[in-house]
């Protein structure tokens, strides 16, 4: 069995990946907006000092949280760069400027389905690269289905 695609990587995808991989990119700018009201209350309450401190944690929550997921889950598909894919029982292969030829399948951590597409988790570090495949990748749905398969026949479960 053999599955070709191929896509255009989009900031969408990233931040699909960012959000599947480290779910603190999701919820980081809700507990921003929670500490932004918090220094609120406390300014009213006349504590500025500590609403002062609020608004610098809002900041590093709001701003630190995805730099950080960015940093630590890096992957080297950048905008309007066409990446060309196969994938078969033995390697996935990603051809595109600055891509690995071919990943084994065993270099694969795991892999996870999400709401925009496939999220690729590569090595054996905790943060490793994370690449997206978009559901647009492929032509026909019976493509990405076969790519599904494989995914569970040679990584394992979603997860």
């Amino acid at each position: 069995m053999r599955v070709e695609f191929s896509w255009e990587p989009e900031a969408a995808d990233r931040r699909d990946a960012l959000r599947a991989v480290a779910p603190a990119v999701r919820w980081a700018p809700a507990f921003a907006v929670c500490l932004v009201v918090v220094a609120a209350v406390l300014l009213l309450a006349d504590n500025t000092s500590a609403a002062v401190l609020s608004l610098v944690a809002a900041a590093a929550v709001a701003i630190g949280v995805p730099w950080q997921a960015s940093l630590l889950y890096r992957d080297t598909l950048s905008a309007n760069q066409r990446v060309r894919a196969t994938a078969d029982e033995f390697a996935l292969r990603m051809h595109g400027m600055g891509l690995p030829d071919e990943l084994a399948w065993s270099c694969m951590q795991s892999w996870q389905e999400t709401e925009h597409g496939i999220v690729l988790r590569i090595g054996a570090r905790a943060h490793g690269p994370v690449y997206a495949v978009p559901h647009r990748a492929f032509a026909l749905p019976s493509d990405e289905h076969m790519f599904r398969e494989l995914l569970i026949r040679r990584v394992g479960p979603t997860g």
